[in-house]
């Protein structure tokens, strides 16, 4: 293991701005996730680009990593570009108990919990445009985003990318049929010794056997549930994280940061491929409301979180600070030990460094790098 400088690192106001020639800081807010970054310097990427002087954009890492929710926002792209040119209606219903079919059980969370939670008991339709702005987008449901997936397909994926200029990313695939192919009732849990048998196709596989197939779907919720009937506590849920880790790179939707940079500028830059009302309403779906923090500190400010057990942690954020200019950051982080990833899970620290990032337009970041990782 190579041996990283040791470096001084002087605490101050997390929203204090820093110039090129002050001292490198590391505000306490991401001190958790910055000494992981440390620790693993190949298992973190970071983009950050002030919008009004691009030239000033700093990057770091250009390998691929898992995506997890992140990839939600190349689906919620397309579905937009769809309403835009009138080919999907605002107002198309979707049946509340076809949704639930697309929904594995304590695998996102509770994401999809909350949001049906969110409407009257005993609702049975929601609109699309509902299902893609709150429950993919906001509430980050797995269920809604494979329905979309499944409800537009097929997809013209490289023309997408083609536009948007990802050069090294796959296209977004199902998300419930992660822990599916992680473990279920025919296989049992993935292993080292298993790995080689597992694909993306196996697990779309599963999950059409668990939407379509009655009795399969019943036996894989009866699997899911412990001895005692306490649903989703069951070790049996999930593999070693290790393992885990490996099925994500292997066999899930992978980018990487200059790519999803180029994503968050054709949305929020003033020259972009996208149509106005396509930026439009991709902005409205990643836009924060009715948040203090976010109204105090903040013109505007947009993001889309993913994460998944095994270590994956990944956010695209744009953030125009009141006293400053706007900002597009984008930041991976894979591999994360267990015990690690539940304390920047906890502590918010992917959202801080995104706020830290906007509030000094970049400055410092590249310091910091050179200084820490290199």
């Amino acid at each position: 293991m190579r041996r990283l400088l040791v470096v001084l690192i002087t605490l101050m106001p997390f929203f204090s701005r820093l110039s090129a020639q002050q001292s490198i800081v590391i505000p306490s807010q991401i001190s958790t996730l910055w000494a992981q970054t440390m620790a693993q310097p190949d298992n973190f990427a970071v983009a950050c680009m002030p919008l009004n002087h691009q030239s000033q954009t700093v990057l770091y890492n250009g390998s691929r990593f898992p995506l997890a929710s992140v990839s939600k926002l190349l689906i919620f792209i397309e579905y937009a570009a769809r309403v835009d040119t009138g080919v999907i209606p605002l107002d198309e219903p979707v049946s509340v108990a076809t949704l639930e079919l697309y929904n594995l059980p304590r695998t996102d969370r509770g994401a999809h919990d909350r949001f049906l939670e969110s409407y009257p008991s005993g609702t049975t339709s929601i609109t699309l445009w509902d299902l893609a702005v709150d429950g993919m987008m906001q509430y980050s449901s797995n269920a809604a985003s494979d329905y979309l997936l499944e409800r537009m397909a097929p997809i013209d994926w490289n023309a997408l990318f083609t536009k948007l200029g990802l050069y090294d990313s796959s296209p977004p695939n199902s998300l419930t049929m992660i822990p599916l192919l992680m473990n279920n009732h025919v296989d049992g849990r993935a292993t080292p010794d298993t790995l080689a048998n597992l694909s993306v196709s196996l697990g779309e596989t599963y999950l059409d056997l668990y939407i379509n197939d009655g009795l399969w779907r019943q036996a894989e919720i009866a699997y899911r549930s412990d001895p005692q009937g306490n649903a989703g506590r069951s070790w049996r849920n999930w593999p070693d994280w290790d393992v885990q880790s490996a099925i994500l790179q292997q066999h899930t939707a992978t980018g990487n940061v200059n790519d999803y940079r180029n994503v968050m500028n054709a949305i929020y830059g003033s020259i972009s491929p996208l149509s106005l009302n396509v930026q439009y309403i991709v902005r409205t779906a990643l836009r924060w409301n009715n948040n203090q923090f976010i109204d105090t500190n903040y013109i505007e400010y947009g993001s889309k979180l993913g994460f998944y057990s095994g270590g994956t942690l990944t956010m695209v954020a744009y953030g125009q600070p009141i006293n400053g200019e706007p900002v597009i950051s984008v930041i991976f982080l894979r591999n994360v030990p267990q015990r690690t990833y539940s304390a920047l899970l906890r502590e918010d620290s992917i959202g801080d460094f995104a706020h830290w990032l906007n509030m000094n337009g970049c400055i410092g970041l590249n310091t910091l790098i050179t200084s820490t990782l290199n």
